[in-house]
């Protein structure tokens, strides 16, 4: 059912199948700030009701699951549901550029009700054998149809989007914090041609899709293809993802 964009607020996590969410503390400061943005009221015990939704009512696996958690603002519930992990991940991928839709308000850049752009932003990219949907306006990078954006220049300074309507990635974040042990720098600015134009690397960051290196966009080569930063951001998101103090029991939430 198509929701307008205050009807809902959501956000997805990697799941462990189980009783474990990675960076469940992380996916909640999201939610909630994305919620006040939208003037959405999230319930006080949230986290409590999304743990009892997911421990009730989902099957067990034995390996690693996206979850969506959903607040419905109608029904005033969390609904919640998973799907596999994405074989595209971790790879080198291929992207097209698409013009950004915008609402407005403080909607876009949330994680909203009405996300049918992003996924059909995602389709029209695979049905032109891209693998990604870069969302531009006034020729800038702002987003991507399901993960942040990072370009590292020639100088391996990194730079995410400086938009207010990029959404703020929760994987983003975990990588940017290892920027510094990294000897990464981290800037915020707009992703223009010019920028683009003199990059090394462009990689893709999100829950699902890991972190991927952009090859191409819109059939033209980007980059040094020798360049091996996104590969060191792979490592270190693994390293994080191995580290079980990432991953909240929910069993602690639930009565």
């Amino acid at each position: 059912m198509t929701r307008r964009p205050r009807e809902a607020v959501f956000t997805t996590a990697l799941w462990d199948g189980n009783t474990k969410i990675a960076n469940f503390d992380k996916h909640m400061k999201r939610l909630r700030n994305h919620a006040d943005r939208l003037r959405i009221n999230l319930p006080e015990n949230s986290e409590q009701l999304i743990a009892e939704s997911i421990l009730k009512s989902m099957e067990k696996f034995s390996e690693k699951k996206l979850i969506n958690i959903t607040f419905d603002c109608i029904s005033r519930e969390f609904q919640t549901k998973s799907r596999e992990l994405p074989k595209l991940r971790n790879c080198d991928i291929d992207a097209m550029t698409i013009p950004m839709k915008k609402w407005l308000g403080q909607v876009t850049g949330t994680k909203h009700g009405d996300w049918q752009f992003y996924i059909d932003a995602k389709a029209v990219a695979e049905q032109n054998s891209v693998d990604i949907a870069l969302l531009i306006d006034e020729y800038c990078i702002i987003d991507s149809d399901r993960a942040a954006i990072v370009v590292i220049d020639e100088d391996g300074v990194a730079y995410i989007s400086d938009s207010r309507q990029t959404v703020d990635g929760v994987t983003l974040k975990i990588v940017a914090d290892g920027f510094t042990e990294m000897g990464i720098p981290l800037n915020k600015a707009k992703l223009n041609e010019r920028l683009v134009a003199r990059c090394t690397e462009i990689i893709a960051i999100g829950t699902g899709i890991g972190c991927c290196k952009i090859m191409t966009i819109d059939g033209e080569d980007i980059g040094d293809k020798n360049s091996t930063i996104s590969r060191k951001f792979q490592t270190y998101l693994a390293q994080h993802y191995s580290n079980t103090d990432n991953w909240i029991d929910l069993c602690g939430y639930s009565n």
